[in-house]
């Protein structure tokens, strides 16, 4: 299955609201599982961007879908690329 790191920033109203993240991360769980998907990895961070996910998804329009139902919010916005195993990574830089 595809994978996808996604970086993600609070909005001003996310910042607002920032006492009520452990219960919206788990409404965001269930947005990625319920669209196929499984939550990897996932950490806090300090500098430009506050989270970083790695997600499995079926696909890109499945992982499209996630992105957009936990940014209608208005709480969190979204920067996502696909993830290539490093064994796959490296195999192409061999063809190079």
């Amino acid at each position: 299955m595809p994978v996808y790191i996604t970086l993600w920033k609070y909005t001003r109203d996310g910042l607002m609201d920032i006492k009520n993240t452990a219960s919206r991360f788990e409404a965001v769980k269930k947005i990625i599982e319920n669209n196929g998907g499984k939550l990897l990895q996932i950490y806090g961070l300090v500098g430009e961007y506050d989270v970083i996910t790695v997600i499995q998804m079926p696909n890109k329009s499945a992982m499209a879908s996630t992105i957009l139902k936990i940014c209608a919010s208005g709480r969190i916005t979204a920067q996502t690329m696909s993830g290539i195993p490093i064994e796959e990574f490296l195999n192409l830089t061999k063809e190079v």
